[in-house]
């Protein structure tokens, strides 16, 4: 079955005003209008100076002249952009009603190229730019004929009365259909002049509802949980609207920017001009660790290994609302629900099991992307200048998650801020002995060389799968080797091409239960009546009586997570921030755990960098000689640790160095 979006746009065109809908009249002339059939969810913007430019340059890459640009009216009328799924980046065109194409950068050749539609391919072929194919009928991936044509060149397919069919492409030597068109004739694109102005008035019954509802939200929520109220501002076109209805709904919320050090400079200065122009509160949530410190321990982050996420963003943010509103927050937040699954599943209010104690809300979750746009241009707002530079997502500039296309664009904005990020790849491509090309096509943005995505891009790039060492690289990563190993079930020996902190384990063990600590000249032995660990020189020796409440293999991964820890602990606060029972505190850059106060509760290992991401992800699989690592518990793990964090904050919260309960809302209780 075909996923379906639980949030999507029907637009619809009003032929005769030449504006989008997004409500099933036109306002302005009492027309229905035609829809427009567009890839889900169909999350339409407006097409900005810098997206005009990527066009142009698309255009010019696939067909050597711009004189399309002219037919399909590009800087006429209102251009919309729409995302859609793709290797890398892509997007739709709609002008005056009619998809005219789509651009989509080559992530092998780092250019812009364009993918003709229906109407553009009979532009094309009337312009002499295409080479034409006659064929009575065509099949999805059926090759035509062979050619010595430059790899992936279009061929418009048209039937005998020369009506385009389909595209075909060249691969490998041959002509190969990969479109095929509708028979459905499709509508002249409109030449009619319109504005942003027009779309306003032609849609004032969906705008003024959408807004009306996100302050209603706004002031209802805000009067029954009685918190104070803050505002997480990223210097993004979502949460200035959600801060500016907040505003209209007679709220003073204080602004809350997380700097994490990788904004642009635009983004900053945004910040500053909207504190200014709004005179709300300001708080600034920074990390203790700064990025390139913490990559020097954990190496470049990736899809599949962000620890960055939680080192810059989320731990200096718990800490920022715990420090200042200890008894909880209303936080307002710019999501929408068009912006990802996760997001469109969400609903309008939620809990971040990280930081329990904020109820976050939404006023503009169901708001479609032109409605943004509509209401910052038309209330004239403060936005950030780098969408019209062509920019979707803003945020940390050398994000893994972003694709090429994005990183290929801060290259020609910010070419001193790429070359730097750049230098780091090249150092650690050397450090981890890969090839020229993890650098050269962003392979970096994976950690795991199996992900569906990392062999995708090296298909579509290389042609076939880049075959890594990855022993070799995890290895180098983490800065452990594992020389031997035997695990069973009841018993486990690790042998590691370094000495052991013994520290490590004695200072934390009472993280793993009630324990003894048996000390002598070889190493140290930490027991229980279920299990015995030992440790000596370079080995690791665990031993388990008692199955049904642990295994070997859980019992060695928790023991090695509280001596790497100890290795290579960045400081960052994380275990003394989540900690209860403040049982945990960091000495010399080193966590130690007061036996007397601990409860066992294990949430310091969990929430601990070190162990969530460099041990989990890097040096599980060299334990285990798989990269497919044991899924065993993780649910239920995070189940638990979602309710230990939860009640964790409570009983910080409740005891006091007096003793004196502190009463708590309500809602922190309820399910």
């Amino acid at each position: 079955m075909r996923f379906r979006w639980p949030l999507q746009v029907r637009l619809r065109w009003c032929a005769d005003c030449n504006v989008p809908l997004i409500q099933e009249e036109c306002e302005l002339c009492n027309s229905k209008g035609f829809e427009i059939r567009l890839s889900p969810p169909g999350d339409v913007r407006p097409a900005f100076k810098g997206d005009v430019e990527v066009i142009k340059a698309a255009l010019l890459n696939e067909f050597g002249d711009l004189s399309l640009t002219r037919e399909l009216s590009l800087e006429e009328g209102l251009p919309l952009v729409n995302k859609v799924p793709h290797y890398d980046d892509m997007k739709e065109v709609i002008i005056g009603g009619v998809v005219v194409g789509r651009y989509f950068f080559d992530p092998m050749k780092f250019r812009w190229r364009w993918r003709l539609s229906k109407y553009s391919a009979e532009v094309a072929v009337s312009k002499g730019l295409v080479k034409a194919i006659t064929t009575d009928r065509v099949r999805p991936l059926e090759v035509l004929t062979t050619t010595d044509d430059e790899e992936d060149t279009q061929y418009v397919l048209v039937s005998n009365n020369s009506e385009p069919i389909g595209i075909a492409v060249a691969r490998n030597g041959r002509v190969r259909v990969q479109t095929v068109f509708s028979r459905a004739s499709s509508p002249e694109v409109s030449t009619r002049k319109s504005t942003l102005k027009d779309f306003n008035r032609a849609n004032d019954l969906r705008l003024r509802t959408l807004i009306s509802r996100g302050i209603k939200r706004l002031h209802v929520m805000s009067s029954k949980v009685g918190l104070p109220l803050t505002i997480s501002y990223s210097g993004g076109k979502d949460s200035l609207v959600a801060l500016d209805l907040a505003v209209k709904a007679g709220l003073e919320p204080a602004i809350v920017f997380n700097n994490t050090g990788l904004e642009l400079p635009e983004t900053v200065d945004n910040v500053a001009q909207i504190v200014k122009h709004y005179g709300l509160k300001y708080y600034e949530a920074k990390p203790d660790k700064e990025f390139w410190e913490a990559l020097s321990v954990f190496g470049p982050p990736a899809k599949d290994f962000r620890w960055c996420c939680k080192l810059i963003k989320l731990i200096p943010l718990a800490k920022l609302y715990k420090t200042l509103f200890p008894n909880g927050a209303l936080n307002i937040i710019g999501q929408r629900g068009m912006e990802s699954i996760d997001r469109a599943l969400s609903g309008n209010v939620w809990r971040n099991k990280w930081i329990p104690h904020i109820l976050n809300i939404t006023p503009i979750q169901e708001w479609p992307q032109l409605a943004v746009w509509s209401y910052i241009l038309s209330n004239d707002l403060i936005y950030n200048p780098l969408y019209e530079c062509g920019f979707d997502r803003l945020g940390c500039y050398l994000c893994p998650a972003a694709n090429v296309a994005e990183h290929h664009t801060l290259s020609k904005t910010h070419p001193g801020l790429w070359s730097l990020w750049e230098e780091h790849l090249i150092k650690w491509s050397k450090e981890l002995k890969l090839p020229e090309v993890w650098v050269k096509y962003a392979l970096w943005r994976w950690l795991d060389p199996s992900s569906s995505g990392r062999k995708r891009v090296e298909i579509k790039c290389l042609g076939k799968k880049h075959v890594s060492n990855w022993i070799d690289e995890y290895e180098a990563r983490v800065g452990i080797k594992v020389l031997d190993k035997h695990i069973t079930a009841t018993k486990a020996r690790v042998t590691f091409n370094t000495s052991i902190p013994q520290e490590g384990l004695t200072e934390q063990a009472s993280s793993l239960g009630k324990v003894h600590i048996q000390r002598n000249d070889l190493g140290v032995e930490v027991k229980t009546s279920d299990y015995l660990i030992r440790v000596i020189g370079n080995n690791l020796e665990v031993s388990v009586n008692n199955v049904v409440k642990t295994n070997a293999l859980e019992l060695t991964i928790s023991a090695v997570k509280l001596m790497v820890r100890w290795m290579k602990c960045i400081n960052c606060g994380a275990c003394t921030l989540w900690c209860s029972n403040k049982a945990i505190k960091l000495e010399n850059h080193k966590p130690k755990i007061n036996e007397s106060k601990c409860v066992s509760c294990g949430i310091c290992l969990e929430v601990c960098p070190i162990n969530e991401v460099l041990i989990d992800k890097a040096l599980m699989p060299l334990l285990v000689n798989n990269l497919n690592t044991p899924k065993t518990k993780r649910r239920s793990k995070t189940v638990a640790l979602s309710k230990s964090l939860r009640l964790s904050h409570i009983r910080q919260n409740t005891n006091s160095e007096s003793g004196d309960g502190v009463e708590l809302p309500q809602h922190l209780f309820m399910n």
